[in-house]
Formats: C-alpha cells, structure tokens, sequence
C-alpha cells in the first residue's frame, strides 16, 4: 500500500508546518481530521480541499458537508485521495472554518510503501507552534466563542462603558475647578446686589436731604 507524506502549511505563517503521512486509499475526511489534530483545532466547522495544479490555482472541491455538495463538488468521505492525486508533487488548498477563513498549502512531498503496523494518518514532524485559533475579544471570557457572538456581544454596551469611563478617568482638579467656579459666580450675583442695594440707599438718604432743605427755606 501507497503511503503519501504531506507537508501542511499556513498559508499566513510559512514557517508553521506539519508532515502528515497517510494511506493512498484513505478518504479525504480522515486527513481533513488528522490535520485539525496535528494543529490543536476543534472539529466545530465547515472545510474543504480543493486540487491545485503547479501554479496553486484551484480546481476540483472536496467538502466536508453534505449540505455544500453542488455540480462537480465532491464529498470527503467517499473520495479518496488516491483519485484526486495526478501529480508525484501534488498540491491543495485547505481551507477551514468558512467565518475564520484558515487556510493552507498542502503539497505531497514523498510517497513510500507502508512499513509495520502503524495507525495511519498520522503527523511525524511537527514544526512551528500554531497560532490561537480564536483571537480573543475584550471583554469576553470565553475564548471558544463563535468570532461573530462574541464581537456582537462585546459591542453591546459600548457606550454606557465609555461614558463610565470618561467620567471615571476626569481628573479630580476639573471637579474642584467646577465646584470653585460655581461658588465664584454666586459670590459675584451675591456681590452685584449688595452693592444695588447701598446704591439705592444712598439715593434715599441723598433725596430725603434734599426735601429737608427745602422745608427749612
């Protein structure tokens, strides 16, 4: 039996791969597994592989679900990837979780004859730590939660949290200046008609004065 060692990359981080070998008459969907594996992924999405030719431009798909078959689309669990191997330098893209968009550049870079009692697939070089698969949100504890919940969530409360905020974040002096600026302007109002009040008293005293002298002459 065929034994067809993979090498599978992100396409975003090169330098993060891992070697995956398989048996040729082994279907699609227990590599699809066998790499979500080697690279710590949860099984909770969608996926699908499509034959590439030397220039990496796709062709053929390979889905994983029933309900994304259409014309010419093909299911992993009834093809094997023995039929979808033309070249001793085969390529595919893999691409999972539709929302997320991962993908990944998978090239067939030997193929040997099955040796021993080993459980196939399975991943024999392990290179570079893959990256988290969920980037986490602020303020979201579960890290786990599906992309779009999350940042929905997230958003919800934005501005109740920002007006709580700026008014957490205002310095103590802007209050005293508030607080001393109101006492000011009460002490000026305060002022203003104390000094209307002698005015008016003045007049008074200068009018009786006045009706006095008149009185005498």
């Amino acid at each position: 039996m065929a034994i067809y060692r993979f090498r599978v990359s992100f396409e975003e981080f090169e330098d993060v791969y891992r070697d995956i070998e398989i048996r040729s008459s082994q279907h699609f969907e227990e590599f699809h597994m066998a790499i979500l594996t080697s690279i710590g992924f949860d099984k909770k999405h969608a996926a699908s592989f499509f034959v590439c030719d030397s220039q990496w431009r796709k062709g053929k798909e390979i889905t994983l679900l029933e309900e994304d078959l259409e014309d010419d689309v093909r299911l992993m669990k009834k093809t094997k990837i023995s039929t979808c191997v033309e070249d001793p330098y085969q390529q595919f893209i893999y691409v999972y979780d539709k929302v997320a968009a991962w993908s990944f550049a998978i090239q067939l870079i030997k193929i040997t004859k099955e040796e021993g009692n080993a459980n196939y697939p399975v991943c024999i070089k392990s290179f570079g730590s893959s990256p988290k698969q969920y980037k986490p949100v602020q303020g979201i504890k579960d890290a786990t939660l599906d992309p779009i919940a999350a940042a929905s969530i997230a958003g919800e409360d934005d501005s109740d949290d920002e007006a709580y905020q700026m008014a957490n974040d205002k310095p103590e002096e802007l209050f005293a200046e508030e607080d001393t600026a109101g006492f000011s302007d009460t002490e000026n109002d305060s002022s203003e008609n104390q000094d209307e009040e002698n005015q008016d008293e003045d007049m008074s005293d200068e009018e009786g004065f006045e009706n006095s002298n008149e009185d005498e002459h």
